[in-house]
């Protein structure tokens, strides 16, 4: 019975956290005057402790579908997180033994993901036009920023999602 659940509203909950990831960055993004980008990615956090109890071919589809939304909400195009979230959620799945070890691993796995996610989309924003920002000021300005905000968004719900999902 736990599995029909999950199954069934896994895609809800990820579609509701993805519409407040945009707003809570745009709302975190406003109260800083520095010209910092933060960008929330709960998705992510989620999709760590998610992809961790459902099947892999589970996972790839539904990220894909999240990618897709993701894509024309945030980027206007598709293809960036079409392809990200599905890849990220298939090396979630291979290495979810390792990253039950222990918080400090799933804490640095959640960081590799948004590095990841975060470079990997800039690189493509800059290749497709959609981007005219140097590296360093990509980095000063939104990476380090959005990595220390999902860092501690993440210690803030580790615990909650520790109880859910594992």
């Amino acid at each position: 019975m736990r599995t029909i659940k999950e199954n069934i509203l896994t895609p809800f909950i990820l579609f509701f956290v993805l519409l407040i990831d945009g707003q809570l960055s745009t709302f975190l993004t406003g109260l800083f005057p520095l010209g910092w980008n933060l960008v929330s990615h709960f998705i992510l956090i989620f999709m760590i402790f998610v992809s961790i109890n459902l099947p892999k071919n589970y996972n790839i589809v539904l990220f894909l579908g999240l990618g897709i939304i993701y894509d024309v909400y945030y980027f206007h195009t598709v293809g960036i997180a079409l392809i990200l979230f599905p890849v990220l959620s298939f090396l979630v799945c291979q290495a979810g033994s390792v990253m039950l070890l222990n918080r400090g691993t799933r804490f640095l796995s959640v960081i590799t993901a948004i590095f990841l996610f975060e470079l990997i989309s800039f690189a493509a924003a800059v290749i497709l036009g959609m981007a005219t920002v140097s590296l360093q000021i990509f980095v000063i300005y939104s990476l380090v920023p959005t990595l220390l905000l999902n860092s501690l968004i993440l210690l803030l719900f580790q615990p909650m999602f520790e109880k859910v999902y594992l």
